[in-house]
């Protein structure tokens, strides 16, 4: 079998010259002559009725062109997961920090003096900040007629009760026979607060108005296509006379999904005429830019003396905020997974999507599985320990092994779970400080479902017999890159003979969202068919050209030649004779794919002021094929390091419902300095349905175990179980007071 030439091998990142001297194009960098800039007024209210909104005195500033109420937007809903938002508050607003209205100015400076006089009346209503308290018969109702609601752009089974947005249940076998069959039964409760995804270029967005009633809205954005279905479902027009067109994107982790500030400036473009920029501020991306949810966990497992897991049930509440968004999905599909990657025969799990009213979430890498994995393997450790067993050994002996069924319905073709776990411990049993005092390692098993999407590719070869590859999902990660090196493989032209474009909604054919690991996994199978499609028309070309026969012809790096006398060439360039070939393809939705990462962490507990200090990390992951080994590495990395920030110290800090955060000054985050030596370990050979090589995503899964693991690392440092995130230096501080209290 020929040796392939860049499937498999480390290629750095497409667009990584154009970021470096500056010249990419991010969302806020992408202006036209004569544009607007414009502002969000926002409710300083959590819950409150709008009796007016007064806009004279901002109308008469120099330089104020438009400002858009409630009643300049279509008296329709939209929305990711149910159709229960508005492009402005309507009627009320439901969290501190909603948009009430919008000012477009022809100067930055007049557009923030014009926010200050725009007066709104409100009257206050009673609110409720708490998920379990939300979900009380006697709260106060967050939406007032939510069965009204139509569905959203991911058609969730939705049907509300209360400030219930949605409920999954999931029964296997007896739980109750399971638990009278065991011989100890371990509950706890675990909870997280909300964490922002902390990319680094906030929202920004320009939005243009065309006489001919086309509107075209410059984003940096995660999905383009959903934004353009979300635009078109939010003001009521055709697909067709919308189209957005992808900027580079500074990072989005989830935060850039849905449409946010895109309907807002569209309004503004509408209403005047001119295209209008809005570029959100720091301190509005921590009160509106729908961070991850805090969660609470409370779990309960039965299991026989000798480690074997017999029953489980679990309740997952997670905090939607004022608005649905993802909330459905994070709560369904993270109880899909509350076994964790082991076997429980008997199982009764509950994941519910509660309205709050706080501000609105939204989907984070991995969305729901960090915060559940945070408790489920916190869990696991406490059952060992209880039990008097290796905690390793207890996952040894219940993890899913070759040709078991996992979550998502798919089997390891290997015993890629237990290969990852014994990596990781091998390295771990190699550290010669691994019993230093107040120093422990701590595992974390984790997992994540990358699931199918239609996708589409355009491939061409152009007159000077060089590639072009036009495909739909931005490039957040390195998928361009990795998309094209499959391309080039099956095409056979260099990396250099091929460029690779991430195409506007009218352009590109349709594309995944650039999150749920879905990117790469999706659009290498399609590109790999396109590619050897357009390959086998021109060995048909050349072997018309060359006077031989198609299975005597070879290509390589944008050459097809006579097998039996290599002299006998002609260059793409010949073949398509000073025309294009073209080839446009489409494919449906993948199978979903399942990937395994385990994390293990060494930390340091300074005893009396309780900082944990994480000394080194290293990343397992199952991945298939390593398409680009050089952007595995990457994300095992980079996910870990996230991990680390919400276990350790990220939270937004909310008062009242509204936000006490202001900035990164006072959002903590992770430093260089905070950063530990990660070392990643790439396992292959459990390849996915996919034809794109076998690869799976991997974006999520690497992040998914961390937290679990710094909080069984800090317990085996100094002793400590901390049940809730972030492990502060004062709340690992004050567990460590209580235990030595008891």
């Amino acid at each position: 079998m020929k040796e392939l030439a860049f499937v498999g091998k480390p290629v750095s990142r497409l667009g990584d010259p154009e970021k470096a001297t500056g010249a990419a194009r991010f969302g806020a960098d992408f202006t036209l002559p004569g544009m607007l800039y414009a502002k969000i007024v926002r409710s300083p209210h959590a819950h409150a009725k709008i009796l007016s909104i007064d806009a004279s005195k901002a109308l008469a500033l120099d330089g104020v062109v438009a400002v858009a109420t409630p009643e300049d937007t279509p008296q329709k809903r939209y929305g990711f997961g149910l159709g229960d938002e508005t492009i402005l508050a309507q009627e009320k607003v439901r969290f501190c920090g909603e948009a009430v209205a919008a000012i477009a100015a022809t100067d930055p400076y007049v557009v923030e003096e014009a926010l200050g006089l725009i007066e709104v009346q409100y009257e206050p209503l009673p609110a409720v900040f708490d998920a379990e308290e939300a979900m009380k018969p006697n709260a106060p109702l967050v939406h007032d007629d939510p069965a009204s609601y139509e569905e959203g752009f991911i058609p969730f089974p939705v049907e509300p009760k209360g400030n219930i947005a949605t409920h999954t249940e999931i029964v296997e076998g007896d739980v109750e026979k399971g638990f009278a069959e065991s011989d100890l039964i371990v509950e706890e409760r675990y909870s997280t607060v909300p964490i922002h995804q902390s990319y680094i270029e906030p929202h920004a967005c320009l939005a243009q108005w065309d006489p001919d009633g086309k509107l075209t809205v410059w984003t940096c954005t995660q999905g383009h296509f959903v934004v353009r279905s979300l635009l078109a479902k939010a003001l009521d027009l055709p697909m067709t006379s919308v189209k957005v067109v992808p900027m580079e994107i500074g990072g989005g982790f989830g935060g850039k999904v849905a449409a946010y500030v895109e309907p807002i400036a569209a309004v503004l473009a509408m209403k005047t005429g001119r295209a209008v920029q809005i570029v959100l501020t720091r301190q509005e991306e921590l009160e509106d830019a729908r961070p991850r949810c805090a969660t609470v966990t409370e779990v309960k497992t039965g299991v026989k003396k000798d480690g074997t897991l017999v029953a489980r049930t679990l309740k997952f509440i997670v905090d939607n905020g004022a608005y649905t968004d993802f909330g459905p999905g994070t709560a369904g599909a993270s109880v899909e997974a509350a076994r964790g990657p082991y076997r429980i025969p008997n199982v009764h799990f509950d994941g519910y999507s509660v309205w709050t009213n706080k501000f609105n979430t939204g989907p984070m890498r991995a969305p729901g599985f960090p915060q559940i994995t945070f408790a489920l393997e916190s869990h696991m450790d406490v059952i060992a320990e209880k039990l008097g067993m290796d905690p390793v050994e207890l996952r040894r002996k219940n993890g899913l092994r070759t040709g078991e069924t996992t979550f998502a319905g798919t089997a390891p073709q290997k015993d890629v779970f237990m290969e990852c776990l014994d990596k990781v411990v091998a390295r771990i049993a190699e550290d010669p400080e691994k019993d230093a005092p107040d120093t422990g390692w701590g595992i974390g098993c984790g997992e994540w479902r990358t699931g199918g999407h239609p996708s589409g590719a355009t491939l061409k070869i152009n007159e000077d017999g060089t590639a072009s590859l036009i495909i739909g999902a931005p490039d957040l990660t390195g998928s361009r890159t990795s998309i094209a090196q499959v391309a080039a493989e099956e095409l056979g032209v260099r990396m250099d003979q091929l460029f690779t474009a991430v195409g506007d909604t009218d352009e590109a054919p349709l594309g995944p969202v650039s999150a749920g690991s879905m990117a790469t996994y999706n659009l290498t199978n399609v590109v790999r068919k396109t590619a050897r499609e357009l390959r086998e028309k021109l060995v048909a070309l050349a072997a018309e050209h060359l006077q031989a026969e198609e299975e005597d012809i070879e290509i390589d790096e944008g050459v097809a030649f006579v097998r039996s006398a290599r002299d006998k060439r002609a260059t793409f360039a010949d073949l398509v004779e000073g025309q294009q070939m073209a080839i446009t393809m489409t494919t449906e939705a993948l199978p979903p794919t399942h990937a395994f990462s385990v994390h293990g962490v060494k930390v340091h507990v300074d005893r009396e002021t309780g900082r944990a200090t994480v000394l080194r990390a290293i990343g397992a992951l199952d991945c298939g094929k390593a398409i680009n080994p050089l952007s595995v590495a990457g994300q095992i990395g980079g996910g870990l390091v996230q991990g680390l920030g919400q276990a350790l110290c990220e939270q937004i800090v909310l008062e009242d419902g509204g936000v006490a955060s202001r900035s990164f000054t006072d959002y903590k985050l992770l430093t260089a300095m905070d950063v530990p030596p990660v070392e990643p370990i790439i396992v292959e050979g459990d390849l996915s349905t996919s034809d794109g090589h076998g690869c799976k995503g991997i974006g999520e899964p690497v992040h998914v175990p961390t937290a679990g693991a710094v909080a069984n690392a800090i317990y085996n440092a100094v002793g400590a179980r901390l049940y809730e995130l972030p492990m502060t230096p004062e709340k690992v501080h004050w567990a460590l007071k209580q235990r030595s209290d008891t």
